[in-house]
């Protein structure tokens, strides 16, 4: 995938940023490598050579070359260059005394970032402890809580239990009650019933006899 920064770059310029990059990334933490001067006499040539493509511009090609003295300077590099620009002693001196103040710079202002990093974080974990504290103690308390109503819940249902079976009892014993005065009144209104009929029978056979001694 083609970077935005390297359209309209031709191809030498766009292989010199990418070796001046991975040289520049070297020179962070170096160690003993052969390497480094091959590396540092092949970005001068690509140097030159992009110098010599028409349409490349002057402020690039400085900054190139500083890059090139700046790493030769961070690598300990006092090899003899071919081409003059990258053996002016005063200007490596000047860059190396601009680079140094840039670290210096750089190294301080990393270091208050780090402290307002490391405060930050310590905040947040501060911030942290105490939610989970606060959840804690809340949840702790709704647990209480609702420990204390599922009680009086319980209670509840139980009283409202013994009060059922109490109901239920006094239930039987009226219905019980009920039974037996049922069957005594109908016991009694089949004695009523038959002593009617009864009564009822005697009177038709009188009434008969009546008229028979009346013919």
């Amino acid at each position: 995938m083609v970077s935005p920064q390297t359209i309209g770059l031709s191809r030498q310029e766009i292989n010199l940023r990418r070796l001046l990059a991975k040289c520049e990334l070297m020179s962070k933490n170096p160690k003993p490598d052969e390497r480094f001067e091959k590396y540092i006499a092949t970005l001068e040539d690509m140097v030159q050579e992009v110098k010599q493509i028409s349409g490349t511009p002057i402020e690039s090609i400085k900054s190139y070359q500083r890059r090139v003295r700046n790493i030769k300077t961070l690598l300990g590099i006092t090899t003899i260059s071919k081409y003059e620009e990258f053996n002016d002693p005063q200007s490596m001196r000047d860059e190396l005394l601009g680079l140094r103040q840039r670290i210096a710079t750089r190294d301080k202002c990393e270091s208050n970032d780090l402290d307002q990093v490391l405060k930050f974080e310590e905040d947040k974990q501060t911030k942290i402890a105490d939610d989970v504290l606060g959840f804690v103690t809340n949840l702790k308390e709704q647990s209480q809580a609702a420990s204390r109503i599922i009680k009086q819940d319980t209670e509840v249902v139980i009283n409202a239990t013994q009060i059922s079976d109490k109901n239920l009892t006094k239930l039987g014993a009226e219905s019980a009650k009920l039974t037996e005065h049922s069957n005594r009144a109908w016991k009694c209104w089949l004695w009523i019933m038959l002593a009617v009929v009864l009564v009822v029978f005697i009177n038709m056979v009188l009434f008969m006899k009546l008229i028979k001694k009346n013919k």
